[in-house]
């Protein structure tokens, strides 16, 4: 063999060898993807839908597979990621829902706004802007007539987060708790790119518990479903939680609890610590979904740095289910 046609030969095998490790080689897996912040959740048919506060520009589906709980993992190698392009500066991904028109939404606390794959659907007033780490964290939908949709957004309440509140503010109302604030407001089939304005506001009446801010308990209120009562009555139940603002950072109170359309309180609450597995009390519950509407919620919380997040599906006490006769 010619000097020339040394290298000549020395390619082909290369190309053969590389060639041949291809067609032998395992199919790439898709990467796994562990929610570790987990911040809304809504069921689609036999789907899951989850966005995760660390995961921005995307949500993501688990199939159910016929799990009904009360704990279904969330299997990182059963997750599929949906690239949602225009929300990829949210970092702060805090609710899902879908709209009657087949949309699914996912609610950003920075920018705001609500999110579709289409691109932005609703923008909300700089009122509702986040403050002290405090803004819009819940969503909710109910479906109206001709496919359009009542939607409701929830600013959260609580106490500000002290050190991220303006210098120039902190005396002032560096330690205020503020009460939870859900906007109400519609959406026609294929709306995008809408503002809304504050105009239809309900303020919620939230438990206080005993003692003096900033270093009793007080609520906010990360999520809701709407709701139809016992009486037939439309409202909420919201997903409660509190904290104090000075001292030894405690998140005591753990809740459900059912407001009327006025924001007024509906009962006693329900107890998440008592309700919840054992291993899964005091979590830090932050998205709430139906599973079976008016039977059932699915919750999900933040589980970091453990990566072992499950779902938890909560059946309703008797007398908050609507009376059904046969």
């Amino acid at each position: 063999m010619s000097a020339p046609q040394r290298p000549m030969l020395l390619r082909s095998l290369l190309a053969a060898g590389c060639l041949l490790s291809l067609w032998s080689a395992p199919p790439l897996r898709a990467q796994p993807y562990f929610l570790t912040e987990g911040s809304g959740v809504v069921r689609q048919g036999d789907t899951l839908l989850i966005v995760d506060d660390g995961q921005p520009g995307a949500y993501f589906r688990l199939p159910l597979d016929g799990q009904t709980g009360p704990l279904i993992p969330l299997d990182p190698e059963r997750l599929e990621r949906v690239p949602v392009p225009n929300a990829n500066l949210a970092t702060d991904l805090e609710a899902i829902d879908v709209l009657a028109d087949g949309r699914v939404v996912i609610l950003s606390e920075r920018l705001r706004a609500l999110f579709s794959v289409e691109g932005m659907v609703a923008e909300y007033a700089s009122s509702f802007a986040e403050f002290g780490g405090r803004g819009l964290e819940g969503l909710a939908i109910r479906p109206l007539a001709e496919q359009s949709s009542q939607v409701a957004v929830l600013s959260e309440g609580g106490y500000p987060d002290y050190g991220r509140v303006p210098a120039q503010l902190r005396q002032a109302v560096g330690r205020k708790p503020l009460r939870p604030v859900i906007q109400i407001h519609r959406l026609l089939p294929g709306d995008d790119a809408i503002r809304i304005e504050g105009t239809n506001l309900v303020e919620l009446d939230v438990p206080l518990p005993a003692g003096r801010p900033p270093r009793a308990q007080r609520f906010r209120a990360p999520d809701l479903v709407w709701h139809r009562g016992p009486d037939g009555k439309l409202g909420f139940i919201v997903l409660l939680t509190s904290l104090n603002s000075e001292g030894k950072r405690q998140y005591l109170y753990h809740w459900l609890q059912r407001f009327a359309l006025d924001g007024s309180r509906l009962g006693e609450p329900l107890d998440l610590n008592q309700a919840a597995p054992p291993e899964l009390k005091g979590a830090n519950w932050e998205g709430m979904g139906w599973f079976e509407e008016g039977e059932s919620v699915v919750l999900v919380y933040e589980s970091h740095p453990d990566p072992r997040a499950e779902a938890f599906v909560l059946e309703l006490p008797a007398e908050w289910k609507q009376h059904r006769h046969p």
